[in-house]
Formats: C-alpha cells, sequence, structure tokens
C-alpha cells in the first residue's frame, strides 16, 4: 500500500465521470480545511493487516501537524501493481472505520470516479509526505520466490523483524557432462549418416544404424566421444545451399563477409524496413511489401484448404493472461524469450503460437465425432523477445506474422494419418519451389 499524505489549507472534490462499470460511491463532493489529505493507493498483495499500522502511521503525521479532519483519497496511480477494484475499496472502509474509531473526522473522496480537485497544500516541513506499506508475510514470500529458481534448499525465517536467509554449503557432486550438439544428415532413400566432423574437405560420418547398434542408451552420444567405424562422404553429393547450411550449424565455419546482399537489396526494393518508431525487431512494410505479405498469407491458407478436410478460419488476440492455469503450464512447456507485456489488470504474454487463441475457440465449439477431422486456421501476429543484436530484417524479428494450423482427429490413428497427408502436402508444394 502506498500513500501520499498532504497537509492542506483546503481541497474541495468534485465527481465528474465514472471511472469504473459500478461505482460503489455515490458522487458526491467534498470539502475540507486544515486537513490531513492521504491518497491512497491499493497494491495486489495488500490484507486488512495492514491497516493498524495505516492507521498508526497517520496518527503520528496528524500529531505533528495539529489536524483531527482526514481525506481519503482513492489514488491508484501510485503504483505499478495496483490491486482489483473490490480489494480496494474494502481495504479502504476498513482504514476509514479504523480512524473514526481512533476519533478522527474522516471525509472519503467516492471511490470510482474521476475527479476534479484542487487543494492549497500549506508548505511547512511535514505538509509533503510519502510512505509505504508492506504485509511481513508478503515480504517473506516474495523472497522465497525469488530464491527458489536458485535452489530449494534456500531457507528464509523471520527473526523478529528481521528476515535471515540460510543458505546451504554446496553439496559435493560430479561435474555435469558437457553436451555435444549431434547432427544427422537424412538422404532421401532413408540412409542416415551421424556426421562427426570435416578431413581433407570431406564430410566424416558414420552409419547411424551402426551407432544405435553399438550404444544400448543412444543419448550417450551427446556426451561423451563416439567410437564406431567412420567414412568419408564428397561434398559434390550435395548441392551449395546445403553445403552452406552444414558448414554453418554442424561445423561451426564463420561465413565469410557478404559486401553485397543480394537478400537485403531485395528487401529494400519492395519496402520490407525496421520501423524505428517501435521496439527493435518490429518492421513495416510499404504498399509492395504489404501486397507480397498478404499474397503469402492468402497463399497459406489455399494449401491448407487443399488438404481435403473442412478447415475454418478463425482470429483472435494477441496477449493472453498468465495467471490462467492453462497459459501458465502451456508457457512453462514451449515458452522462450516470451514478450510480456503488464497491464492494470494482469501480466500477459504476447503470443508466440496459435495454441492459446485455438484451444480457447475450441473449449466452447460443440463437436461430434461426425464433424472429425477438421483444421482450425489462423494467419495472426506472433512474438519472441529476440536480443536487439540478433535481430535480422525479415528472418529474425520480435513481431513475425504465423499461418497456424491444428487439425483435430477422433484418434491417434486418424491423427497418424493426417500428419502423412500433411507432411505430402508440405513435401509437394517445396518441389515447386
Amino acid at each position: 500500500m502506498r500513500t501520499l499524505v498532504l497537509h492542506v489549507d483546503f481541497i474541495e472534490v468534485k465527481p465528474k465521470e465514472k471511472a469504473i462499470k459500478d461505482p460503489k460511491d455515490a458522487p458526491n463532493e467534498v470539502r475540507a480545511e486544515n486537513a490531513l489529505v492521504v491518497f491512497v493507493s491499493v497494491e495486489k498483495g495488500d490484507t486488512k493487516r495492514l491497516v493498524d499500522e495505516f492507521v498508526s502511521e497517520i496518527k503520528q503525521i496528524s500529531e505533528k501537524v495539529g489536524t483531527r479532519t482526514i481525506v481519503l483519497y482513492p489514488y491508484v496511480h501510485l503504483t505499478n501493481s495496483p490491486a482489483k477494484p473490490d480489494l480496494a475499496y474494502e481495504l479502504l472502509l476498513e482504514i476509514e472505520e479504523a480512524l473514526k474509531n481512533n476519533e478522527f473526522e474522516v471525509l472519503r473522496a467516492p471511490f470510482g470516479w474521476y475527479k476534479e480537485f484542487s487543494l492549497r497544500v500549506k508548505g511547512h516541513p511535514l505538509s509533503e509526505l510519502s510512505r509505504s506499506f508492506y504485509d511481513e508475510k508478503e515480504i517473506k514470500e516474495v523472497v522465497e520466490t525469488l530464491l527458489s529458481p536458485i535452489s530449494q534448499e534456500i531457507e528464509v525465517k523471520e527473526t523478529g523483524e528481521k528476515l535471515t536467509i540460510y543458505i546451504p554449503k554446496k553439496s559435493k557432486c560430479k561435474e555435469e557432462k558437457k553436451f555435444i550438439k549431434r547432427f544427422i544428415i537424412l538422404f532421401p532413400d532413408g540412409k542416415e549418416y551421424l556426421l562427426l566432423g570435416e578431413n581433407e574437405n570431406k564430410l566424416v560420418v558414420a552409419d547411424f544404424r551402426k551407432v544405435k547398434e553399438a550404444y544400448e542408451d543412444i543419448n550417450k552420444i551427446c556426451y561423451e566421444d563416439i567410437e564406431v567405424e567412420t567414412e568419408l562422404l564428397d561434398r559434390s553429393l550435395f548441392n551449395e545451399d546445403f553445403l552452406k547450411l552444414i558448414d554453418k550449424e554442424a561445423l561451426g565455419k564463420p561465413f565469410d563477409e557478404v559486401q553485397d546482399n543480394p537478400i537485403r537489396k531485395a528487401l529494400e526494393k519492395f519496402g520490407f524496413e525496421w520501423e524505428e518508431l517501435s521496439d527493435h525487431g518490429h518492421m513495416r512494410m510499404k504498399p509492395y511489401a504489404a501486397f507480397i505479405h498478404d499474397a503469402v498469407a492468402q497463399y497459406s491458407i489455399k494449401i491448407a484448404k487443399e488438404i481435403g478436410i473442412p478447415i475454418y478460419i478463425v482470429k483472435g488476440t494477441n496477449m493472453f493472461d498468465l495467471n490462467i492455469n492453462a497459459v501458465k503450464e502451456h508457457a512453462k512447456l514451449f515458452g522462450e524469450r516470451m514478450y510480456m507485456v503488464k497491464t492494470d489488470k494482469s501480466d500477459f504474454v504476447l503470443r508466440y503460437a496459435a495454441c492459446f487463441q485455438q484451444f480457447s475457440i475450441a473449449k466452447d465449439l460443440t463437436i461430434s465425432y461426425k464433424d472429425l477431422p477438421f483444421g482450425m486456421l489462423e494467419v495472426a501476429d506472433s512474438y519472441r523477445y529476440e536480443q536487439p543484436g540478433e535481430c535480422l530484417l525479415s528472418f529474425r524479428v520480435r513481431k513475425m506474422t504465423m499461418p497456424d494450423l491444428h487439425i483435430f482427429c477422433k484418434d491417434v490413428e486418424e491423427a497418424g494419418q493426417m500428419f502423412i497427408k500433411v507432411h505430402r502436402k508440405i513435401m509437394s508444394e517445396m518441389k515447386k519451389l
């Protein structure tokens, strides 16, 4: 709870219009002279346990400035974490009652209204004060929450008015083995080769079938050197683009510096540009670029509808409440570099996939087995909080457009059939490029 306390010659308050749908108070005007005006912001997590401390502090200030008239003014703008209106109103009533019980004359500006007010502050050293009040239990819980990702063994104990943090000594444990990222080359005929390196401009590989036979636990190949028979593959077996992919991703070779980037030239020619007035990684599209963007979006819808099942187009919002359990659990599993937004309602994540919106819609539908399979498609903005230095125009951005299709099936067997059908459609389109 936060307050701004002003000792004033006078204050006049006139309600003007509703700030919430159903204001708790009537729009009564307030006027007081030689009063202590207490602007109050009730915050998330505040409880009735704060009322006594709040009243005690106001009592001390009033005694020092010599007034018994208090004007309580609900004022949400002192905090970035306001409580919901019902809780805020309840605590204000508790404070008002407690002050009256201490023989104060208490006036309260109406709750839930936009108000016009005028006042004149007296101007002495105690005429402008601010105070913050925290629940001791709340502080302990916040500290525990902040420390929990570091170690579950850290203990936070209350010792009188202090919090004591107990950090256990590090236990002796085996050094974690370094993870080795492995790459497999898959040929059209089904052969699989584990890529191990390069020798004399040829690729050093091992038949992955033999590797699997040699290791009971195949995951071990990501933590230790592999002792298997190897062979050499000539680089001429692969096209130029695939070799660049192998060199960059698998072999870790740096790309040569490009003086003349044809892709960047094309993007600039058609009007794909960074928007300097927005956050990092946000683009703008001039007319030709916008036309290309929309044409690709329509192409994705056309391809989806050619799969051979009913496809329904949906649209929705771009942010979802992280305090909703379904959203929170999905974010734990799939959320990476989440783009966050905090509002007066809650903490939100900007969508990084269509799952939130499509499943939110699907749960409210009445679906028969006769309706299956069907697809739900959305072409919408998606977000990822990339580092500023990693952003690359049209390729690595913080805001992108993503066609996202979910297919609802009656059982696993049907899902498998749909997987093959979608895969074949994707491959057939790729062959046209």
